[in-house]
């Protein structure tokens, strides 16, 4: 497994949406168009998934370095745009595919969501 893949960190959430779809989704374009512009060099991708009839929706996040997602979370967590997410949908279940620095594997657990972790890479790799 080559060490760019090692050094990978995806996380796959399910969150419960407390908000109306419309404002829900205006929300996290907001959260993710900052992420864009101003987030983390590392932070490769983010997607959130959603539909207007369920309340349940996803998020895939993945960083390229595992030891920039501590400070990825100081960052983001002064931001207005993730105060006003955090508003419309609240984790129920997080699972963590590559191994976390401790501190951000202990800011993950204060959500009480974290379900499962799969840190052991034993395939992989990044194109």
């Amino acid at each position: 497994m080559d060490l760019a893949a090692r050094e990978r960190i995806t996380l796959v959430e399910v969150l419960e949406r407390t908000a109306s779809f419309d404002v829900f989704s205006s929300t996290v374009q907001a959260a993710v168009q900052r992420l864009e512009s101003e987030g983390v060099r590392s932070l490769i991708s983010i997607q959130f998934h959603a539909r207007p009839e369920d309340t349940e929706a996803g998020a895939v996040i993945t960083f390229a370095d595992s030891r920039e997602v501590m400070e990825h979370i100081r960052r983001i967590s002064g931001w207005p745009e993730f105060k006003a997410l955090l508003g419309v949908a609240r984790p129920v279940d997080v699972r963590v595919y590559g191994r976390l620095g401790d501190e951000a594997h202990a800011w993950l657990r204060t959500m009480n969501a974290v379900s499962k972790v799969f840190e052991s890479p034993v395939a992989g790799f990044v194109r």
